[in-house]
């Protein structure tokens, strides 16, 4: 892993056959996170590669894959290069998603191409917010919200609205957490790391 190592987020959508990408993506290194959320897109991956020419034989082979019945398994893809956290997770773990209970998980995805200190001091501030990123691409900012309240939520989408800078948000819900940071649930749900490759660059 070099300093020049892209770092960045990909969202798949899938025909619905999701078994064998599943399986794939666990076991791949350059995919340090899969989130199955709901929305325009199937999955948001957290991945990260030492090159262009790796991240452009990775979109390839994935682009290539096909269904038994001979139709491309994806459907859509969008990447999303990351240029900035301004918040991160520390001390967190596949384990400690699965063993939320009652909480709202969701990704706000946001435009504000202008965005200021007003908006990242938004978002340092709520405790809810558990990462947030400057991404490259179509949006500005994409935070991760972990809340156990869904008012709790809402009172803080009144809040971010009223901030100039934001022209969209786009909320989407997190169905399950697939693989974290390396990690995965084996056959009979212990956490284990698939290849012994472990890259320890992670953004979510």
């Amino acid at each position: 892993m070099t300093e020049n190592t892209i770092k960045a987020l990909i969202f798949i959508q899938n025909w619905g056959d999701k078994k064998n990408l599943i399986a794939e993506l666990n076991k791949d290194i350059h995919v340090i996170s899969v989130f199955h959320i709901m929305g325009r897109y199937s999955y948001l991956l957290d991945v990260n590669f030492d090159n262009k020419t790796q991240l452009e034989t990775w979109i390839n082979k994935y682009k290539s894959m096909v269904l038994s019945s001979g139709v491309p398994m994806l459907k859509d893809m969008q990447t999303q290069k990351i240029i900035r956290a301004y918040k991160k997770k520390e001390n967190f773990s596949l384990e400690d998603y699965n063993t939320m209970e009652e909480k709202y998980h969701f990704f706000l995805i946001i435009n504000a191409p202008h965005h200021g200190e007003k908006l990242i001091n938004t978002m340092k501030a709520n405790d809810s917010v558990y990462s947030t990123l400057h991404i490259q691409g179509n949006n500005s900012l994409i935070a991760e919200i972990i809340t156990n309240s869904q008012d709790n939520f809402l009172d803080f989408l009144e809040e971010l609205k009223d901030i100039q800078s934001i022209q969209r948000i786009d909320i989407l819900e997190v169905i399950h957490v697939n693989k974290y940071r390396n990690q995965v649930l084996d056959k009979v749900g212990n956490l284990v790391y698939p290849e012994e490759d472990i890259r320890e660059i992670y953004i979510l």
